[in-house]
């Protein structure tokens, strides 16, 4: 009974770490660079350091309880809705790999050495890059055209924001991940004995069938607005795109891109930046609506968010602007009387 109740505290306590951390990270803008990683540290310690089947679902609930408390959606829904479920799945994919990967490094971390630093970032650079190649073939998938071109710009236009990824997972897994298993080690050593290959599948059988339907609805679930592989690759080159509050701003600058309407460029840029965006379809003018960003929404203060190209106010809906080159959009949230101003 006594174990039982620490697995369940362990449990407890990562998610609300996780949880929390995305959450402030990410709606407090306190992250250091796009994407800091707190949800795979959390889900690799409990693998380490908890019964893994209790483990493996502590990314999927973080996730769950922070995009309730970031106001992000969470069914499949349109396109910016979801690459939440390749997130999803991505994490699953993360805990069912890192399941395998502890089994080998257990060894190695129960005290801080050289050998056990190795270890601890190898493995944090290996699980983030595998759930960066998995989402950004999502974004893919729904939001570029189905081919080989396009798959290959996602990719190139993702390697700056892999390395700030990489570089998270490897902060993270030796200042956090490292230092929490070797304490646990020491004090519950029972816990980080090595298992049989057989033993590890056989309890990462519930979180490898969740993986597996995640990722079939990632997929399935999005085909039915998913772009058509036979649109034509197009590409604006140099474009900008800047989002300003009284409070805050974000850039995301010089940007070779294939969205080339502004709302599609708006969800790459939520996308690189980690931050959520929300809107609606308006079937008068057969566009969609932006209704928040970054969890500021329309009719605060009596503002709501405008968009404007090369410094003039658009006057026809964001998925329906298609960019050019060298164009900067600003979004802002301001009021009509500033707008005629």
């Amino acid at each position: 009974m006594k174990k039982l109740h620490r697995q369940f505290l362990g449990f407890g306590v990562l998610v609300l770490f996780a949880t929390l951390g995305r959450y402030l990270l990410v709606s407090m803008g306190m992250q250091p660079f796009p994407n800091f990683e707190v949800v795979t540290v959390a889900a690799f310690i409990g693998i380490m350091i908890l019964d893994m089947r209790v483990a493996l679902f502590i990314p999927l609930v973080a996730m769950v309880c922070s995009d309730l408390l970031i106001g992000n959606p969470i069914f499949v829904g349109d396109k910016m809705n979801q690459i939440v479920m390749f997130t999803y799945s991505g994490f699953a994919l993360v805990a069912l790999v890192g399941t395998l990967v502890g089994n080998k490094v257990k060894p190695y971390v129960s005290s801080i050495k050289v050998r056990s630093v190795f270890c601890m970032a190898g493995t944090g650079a290996l699980l983030v890059f595998l759930y960066d190649m998995w989402t950004n073939f999502g974004w893919w998938y729904l939001m570029y055209p189905h081919t080989g071109d396009a798959l290959l710009t996602v990719y190139a236009l993702g390697v700056p924001f892999m390395i700030y990824h990489l570089i998270s997972g490897i902060a993270t897994f030796l200042c956090i991940g490292l230092p929490v298993i070797s304490y646990a080690t020491t004090k519950q050593p029972k816990t980080i004995t090595n298992k049989s290959t057989h033993e590890i599948w056989k309890q990462g059988i519930p979180v490898g069938v969740i993986a597996l339907l995640l990722v079939l609805v990632s997929v399935t679930g999005c085909v039915s607005t998913s772009v058509k592989e036979d649109n034509a690759v197009e590409r604006v080159d140099n474009v900008s795109m800047e989002i300003i509050t009284p409070g805050w701003n974000i850039a995301y600058r010089n940007v070779t891109t294939m969205n080339v309407t502004v709302a599609s460029f708006l969800l790459e840029s939520a996308h690189r930046y980690n931050f959520s965006v929300q809107a609606n379809y308006w079937q008068g003018y057969d566009s969609l609506f932006v209704k928040s960003i970054n969890n500021i929404e329309n009719g605060k203060d009596g503002n709501c968010w405008q968009y404007y190209v090369n410094g003039e106010y658009a006057q026809v809906g964001c998925s329906l602007y298609h960019l050019h080159d060298n164009d900067v959009v600003e979004w802002r949230f301001e009021s009509s009387a500033q707008k005629e101003t």
